[in-house]
């Protein structure tokens, strides 16, 4: 699990991804964030990670596996394979790797991808003999080749079982030429339109092919999609017209003001905004939302307004938020031991409810200490004046 600060955790509520928190240095576990102020993230002594989804199969619970979007270049990724685990760093270029992680046998962690491999035995009634083998050498393992040598007249100590081991590592293509020829091959080999459409990917972000080369390949998909699919995927041609040589002339007539007339919009100048004003207008707005508000979790929902602002900009609104969580839910400590204090009989009561304001949040124990002070000058005049300095 990731710890996050509050800056990495805001981030990534804002990229869209389910965010638990938990006071740091206490043991209880992570709570989802909506159970938080909205000012969760501005306060000190709090620790953050991402939640993570989970699936069950074969009774068995893991987490969700990678998708293309989770994963970043060079990442350390554990793909599940029938019997081992790879432990790699992820490359877009490696087919292999993206092929792994978009048909979902790609975990974040070994424990899941242990439990994943579990759940895919245990879903077939086979056994999967643990521990599994981790391959982290970012190499791909292939056969040994035995190789027999003829027994040599003079020479004693050679056999004809004498084997020669040979672990290849896996090379990334980076000739144009051949890289060429390997997605072509790859394309012809596609049996339905997802795939194909899945695959621009691979070749697009491929760094060792030119625009030519793309091209080339682009136009081989659009004919793979057109063979896999023809009623959705041909062209769309639309029936000439016969027109008269007048009806030509008034059409390029037309075209000829049209792009006049473009011309003279692009000299214009553009439209300023004022974005101060903007940000002045919807800050107006929100905070109006927030104090007629009704609920905790309507008051907090406006803060997602607030993504593109800066820390500075989202102050007065997250201010007006706080202040209306008190007012919708007012703390019960604060206001029941006011009352107390200011109905104290006598000081010995008095003096048992300063102790209970020490115990009390920071923000409210000014408030009630002028309280005592009050009372106990109320109780005994004289002895609070010749105590005092």
């Amino acid at each position: 699990m990731n710890i996050l600060n509050s800056n990495e955790a805001f981030a990534a509520m804002m990229a869209g991804r389910n965010i638990m928190c938990r006071a740091i240095g206490e043991l209880i576990e992570f709570t989802d964030i909506d159970q938080f102020p909205a000012n969760i993230f501005a306060k000190p002594g709090y620790e953050f990670c991402i939640k993570v989804e989970t699936m069950e199969l074969a009774g068995i619970t893991f987490a969700k596996p990678l998708t293309p979007e989770d994963v970043a270049e060079d990442q350390e990724i554990f793909i599940v394979h029938p019997d081992h685990i790879s432990q790699v760093k992820y490359s877009k270029q490696c087919m292999e790797y993206f092929a792994s992680v978009r048909n979902g046998f790609a975990q974040a962690d070994k424990e899941n991808a242990e439990l994943q491999l579990q759940a895919i035995g245990d879903l077939f009634g086979r056994n999967i003999f643990y521990p599994p083998t981790i391959d982290n050498t970012g190499k791909t393992k292939k056969r040994r080749s035995r190789k027999t040598e003829e027994p040599a007249a003079n020479n004693q100590n050679s056999t004809s079982n004498d084997v020669e081991e040979k672990t290849f590592d896996e090379a990334i293509e980076t000739d144009p030429v051949k890289l060429v020829e390997k997605f072509t091959a790859q394309i012809a080999q596609f049996t339905n339109t997802q795939d194909v459409l899945s695959f621009r990917h691979v070749f697009l972000a491929n760094g060792h092919l030119d625009q030519k080369d793309q091209q080339h390949l682009c136009k081989l998909t659009e004919d793979k999609l057109l063979e896999l699919d023809p009623e959705q995927y041909t062209p769309k041609v639309e029936p000439a017209n016969d027109l008269s040589v007048d009806e030509l002339k008034r059409l390029q007539e037309e075209a000829e003001k049209l792009i006049q007339s473009q011309k003279d919009e692009s000299t214009e100048q553009p439209i300023q905004v004022d974005e101060d004003a903007v940000y002045k207008e919807l800050l107006a707005d929100l905070l109006d939302r927030v104090a007629n508000a009704t609920t905790p979790a309507e008051v907090n929902a406006q803060i997602k307004y607030t993504k593109s602002w800066t820390e500075e900009q989202r102050k007065p609104l997250i201010d007006a938020i706080n202040k209306r969580l008190v007012e919708l839910n007012p703390p019960k400590a604060q206001s029941s031991l006011a009352v107390r204090i200011q109905k104290a009989e006598d000081l010995t009561e008095l003096d048992s409810l300063e102790i209970d304001v020490s115990a009390c949040d920071e923000e409210i124990q000014p408030r009630l200490m002028k309280l005592v002070k009050k009372r106990r000058l109320e109780l005994d005049p004289f002895t609070a004046v010749i105590g005092e300095p």
